[in-house]
């Protein structure tokens, strides 16, 4: 029996990297009559650029950066000839912060901006930019410094740029030379840039805003975003997805050629997943949290969507499953009992996954038996 694992990062858990091992070992210890291959996906969130480093066979760079405090911290970025995988969350993400440290108001993009200078200087003229995770609503101001970029106030002096100074921002000077690349911004929410739902409203909180920040940040993306619309003459803040990552798309579209893209998809085609699920007998995939967000193409709803093209039974497996989501699979289930914490779920999360895995491929044999 061919069996594909296809999981996404349980975000704050496990990998998917290391929820596919485990998945693996316990079919391959349960009986040898099962094939397993493991193909780890993501969305534009968590371990969006190692999925593509891997897929892509990207030859890794590691540099010192400036964190989203400004202090300096080693990221790693990969190359594929001329396309550099960037993942935000490297170099400006909430992981490299503790909770009392996070502060949207005084984070910065620069480090990300950072990485992208050094592609550049290594000849990429594509990035891949995966922005799922980052600690910082500055609308990508700090990055445009780090890419030779001055944020000007009104008396024409220089602006550091971070959350809080949005406001404070009245022009930009543009360096002497552009640099000729192009950005795949890959994305797995469609949030506007301000108002309800923008990146303020829904991220801001969860990145260390009160609800004084929140309404100061979404002013600043509002006049943030009226600046960069003077320098291209396009409307961008209305756009599907401007409200990711704190706004980090605007500046990109800009002045780069630059392209907000639904993560999902465009992994699973760079993975070749068809070829996977035309192979298996059943697709297994999973996340934290199954619900009704999953169905907005994050990274198990289009698993499911090419293992039903393809008439493959596929399943679910999260942490927290809600019916709402069943809709998109042959089955979604829960490893967390009623009895379990969700802290206790999250410490024995690998022995857990085993536990039910191991379950599943006694079960699929039992079946097997009878039918045959």
């Amino acid at each position: 029996m061919n069996i594909l694992i296809a999981p996404n990062s349980m975000k704050g858990s496990i990998s998917a990297f290391d929820f596919a091992d485990v998945a693996e070992q316990a079919f391959k210890d349960c009986s040898p009559e099962f094939s397993v291959k493991k193909v780890p996906v993501a969305d534009g969130g968590d371990f969006t650029g190692e999925v593509l480093r891997r897929a892509l066979d990207a030859r890794p760079i590691e540099i010192t950066v400036s964190d989203p405090l400004g202090r300096k911290v080693r990221a790693r970025y990969g190359i594929s000839g001329k396309t550099a995988i960037i993942e935000m969350a490297d170099a400006s993400g909430i992981k490299l912060l503790g909770n009392d440290e996070l502060n949207p108001m005084v984070t910065s993009t620069y480090g990300t901006g950072q990485l992208i200078a050094d592609a550049v200087n290594n000849g990429c003229t594509e990035i891949l930019l995966g922005i799922g995770g980052s600690a910082t609503i500055d609308g990508g101001s700090g990055m445009l410094e780090a890419l030779g970029f001055s944020l000007l106030d009104k008396k024409g002096l220089p602006v550091k740029g971070n959350g809080g100074n949005l406001l404070n921002i009245a022009g930009i000077k543009k360096p002497l030379s552009i640099p000729d690349v192009s950005f795949k911004i890959i994305c797995d929410v469609d949030n506007p840039l301000t108002g309800k739902n923008g990146a303020a409203d829904v991220f801001g909180p969860q990145k260390g805003a009160s609800p004084e920040m929140v309404s100061l940040l979404d002013s600043g993306l509002a006049r943030w975003a009226e600046i960069l619309e003077s320098e291209c003459g396009k409307s961008l803040s209305a756009l599907k997805g401007s409200g990711a990552a704190g706004g980090i798309a605007l500046p990109l579209m800009t002045f780069f050629y630059a392209e907000i893209t639904p993560g999902a998809r465009f992994i699973l085609s760079v993975l070749k997943f068809d070829e996977f699920v035309q192979w298996a007998d059943l697709v297994v995939t999973g996340e934290g949290k199954i619900d009704f967000q999953t169905l907005n193409d994050k990274a198990p709803k289009v698993v499911a969507d090419i293992a039903h093209k393809y008439q493959k039974p596929v399943i679910a497996v999260g942490g927290s499953v809600h019916k709402e989501a069943s809709e998109a699979f042959n089955g979604i289930f829960s490893i967390i009992n009623e009895s379990m914490t969700l802290d206790e779920a999250v410490a024995n999360v690998r022995r857990i996954l085993y536990d039910y895995f191991l379950e599943l491929a006694r079960l699929l044999i039992s079946i097997k038996k009878k039918i045959n």
